[in-house]
């Protein structure tokens, strides 16, 4: 029999039951069963509202909210658990996430190759534009001293000079 994975409200729609089940306790029925939602965060009331509006046709006013009150039952299912548990049937509990720890420190390790590889590109794309910039500069004062200020200009062999004179902007009416 199947067991609800956390603690709430579960539905059945083809019989329309409303149940309340704790994490671990088995369904009322093998049939298939909806999370509603969490019994602290939610009234009985809430959870039949809830319950109509994802069903179309389901009147709130008929629902009741079931609490599952066989306490011989659960202490039983309870039992065999431990049972199917302490005999290696049931591996994990229905909520637990198997980890690969091994697989965790692998990828931790390609995340830091990763990160250190990203500063190094960014450190050359620093450096790069450091060197461009200092490029710049370097043109600029030599087109300044071979020419007028505003000019820019280059002297491409004795006696020859090439001059660039920056656009001017269009003047703008007003």
């Amino acid at each position: 029999m199947a067991r609800a994975p956390k603690t709430g409200y579960y539905f059945e729609p083809i019989t329309e039951r409303l149940v309340v089940v704790v994490e671990g306790a088995s369904f009322p029925s093998d049939d298939h069963w909806a999370y509603v939602g969490d019994t602290i965060g939610m009234s009985g009331d809430e959870a039949r509202l809830e319950v109509a509006g994802r069903w179309l046709g389901v009147d709130p006013d008929e629902l009741f909210v079931e609490f599952d009150t066989d306490f011989e039952r659960a202490a039983e299912d309870d039992e065999r658990r431990r049972l199917e548990e302490a005999e290696g049937v049931i591996a994990r509990h229905p909520t637990e996430v198997p980890i690969d720890l091994n697989a965790l420190f692998e990828q931790a390790e390609q995340l830091k190759l990763a990160a250190q590889q990203l500063k190094l590109e960014k450190a050359m794309a620093q450096k790069l534009e450091e060197d461009a910039e200092k490029a710049e500069r370097e043109r600029v004062s030599v087109a300044e001293r071979n020419g007028k200020p505003g000019e820019l200009s280059a002297t491409v062999s004795k006696g020859t000079k090439i001059v660039r004179v920056p656009k001017r902007r269009p003047k703008q009416r007003k």
